[in-house]
């Protein structure tokens, strides 16, 4: 069964009756989410899954597009990997990403051809559907767009998709047990039988983005969460181009712990230092794994490269990443990365996150990801 249906019905039932497991408090916000949660995503789901099915009938040839040289952007949150991909990404001509208005409510193509004709209808009446959803997501992410742009016409981390499979580490968030806990080591703790549904599912909406988006155009996407999926992806997909990107860990891990932090207090009440443990927990594996299992590849497979040479220099990063893995840079791209690497060259960043807030000392970090430290020779001060 692709749909992960046990799992689901464990969390619904623990989070009313097993909440206190989790370090957190049962508060309104809480009762909120637990009753209305199950009733819309259910709904949700019914919905999602009836325009899936429907796919295989009216669309069947979606299944015949193939997934060239996909490129994955895998790293440690908040390393860069947003940047790097939104870069890529505006190279328009040759790469194509899900958007989060695909990601949440159009994995299917009947869906994406439903959107794409209200768009087209909501441009001819000067776009008033699409101004109110403007005005929505404003209110709705205003206090996270400090740390991280949200919108729904934004590539995002396509790892929601696998939501609509409650089969998703973006779960954790709603549901913070440790039955969620094995899908941040992918590769190495969910059964083989799991990852081959997990990622056969993650195919096909690949190809449906493709079939609807442009089947001539490489699909790139961006997850810390690939992390801990390096050789799913390569079994998946026999051609994929991983990129790891590294930040300094005393640098990193405070942003990450701010950044989640955020999501995981939308719906639930917990202390910081339950906070901080979970999140270590769920994202310290994102440090080691890939770059072991990278390690192990081709050059012309994967990259791994550190944050800091990705923000001094992006036009020369993305160039050579073009020309390790044989990709072409047009005219119109080129100016594009000429235009960042200025902008690089002028910026400075608004946030510094701080170790002691996050109830974390320097010598816990350097003392937690000492490999990284000794390989790329971060500085531990």
């Amino acid at each position: 069964m692709v749909f992960n249906f046990s799992l689901m019905f464990r969390m619904f039932f623990k989070s009313m009756v097993a909440y206190h497991e989790t370090g957190a408090r049962f508060t309104v916000k809480r009762v909120c989410f637990v009753i209305l949660f199950p009733v819309l995503y259910i709904f949700q789901e019914l919905v999602t899954w009836i325009c899936l099915l429907s796919d295989e009938i009216l669309f069947p040839g979606y299944r015949k597009v193939e997934v060239s040289r996909p490129m994955f952007i895998a790293g440690f949150p908040r390393s860069g990997t947003t940047y790097l991909h939104r870069i890529v990404d505006s190279d328009v001509k040759q790469f194509t990403s899900l958007k989060l208005w695909e990601i949440l409510f159009a994995p299917s193509i009947l869906q994406k051809k439903f959107f794409l004709l209200i768009g087209k209808l909501d441009r001819l009446m000067g776009k008033p559907l699409y101004k109110m959803a403007i005005q929505l997501e404003n209110r709705i992410f205003a206090d996270s767009r400090s740390m991280h742009k949200i919108s729904f016409f934004e590539a995002e981390e396509d790892e929601i998709i696998l939501v609509h499979i409650f089969s998703s580490l973006f779960l954790a968030f709603m549901f913070p047990f440790d039955e969620m806990n094995p899908f941040s080591r992918f590769d190495t703790d969910v059964s083989p039988a799991q990852r081959k549904t997990i990622m056969k599912f993650y195919q096909k909406c690949i190809q449906r983005h493709l079939f609807v988006f442009g089947p001539d155009k490489r699909f790139l996407s961006k997850n810390p969460a690939s992390s801990s999926k390096i050789n799913s992806i390569y079994e998946t997909f026999k051609e994929a181009k991983i990129i790891c990107l590294v930040r300094q860990p005393l640098e990193a891990v405070p942003s990450a712990i701010s950044w989640m932090s955020y999501g995981l207090r939308k719906f639930n009440t917990a202390d910081q230092s339950v906070i901080n443990e979970k999140i270590l927990s769920l994202v310290s594996h994102f440090y080691t794994y890939p770059i072991e299992q990278l390690s192990k590849r081709p050059e012309d497979c994967g990259i791994i490269e550190t944050y800091g040479m990705l923000v001094s220099n992006p036009g020369a990063f993305v160039t050579n990443i073009y020309n390790r893995f044989g990709f072409d840079i047009s005219e119109s791209f080129q100016l594009f990365l000429d235009r960042e690497t200025g902008k690089a060259k002028n910026y400075s960043s608004r946030h510094a996150y701080s170790l002691v807030d996050c109830g974390l000392t320097a010598e816990q970090v350097v003392n937690d990801f000492k490999p990284i430290f000794d390989r790329f020779g971060f500085p531990t001060g």
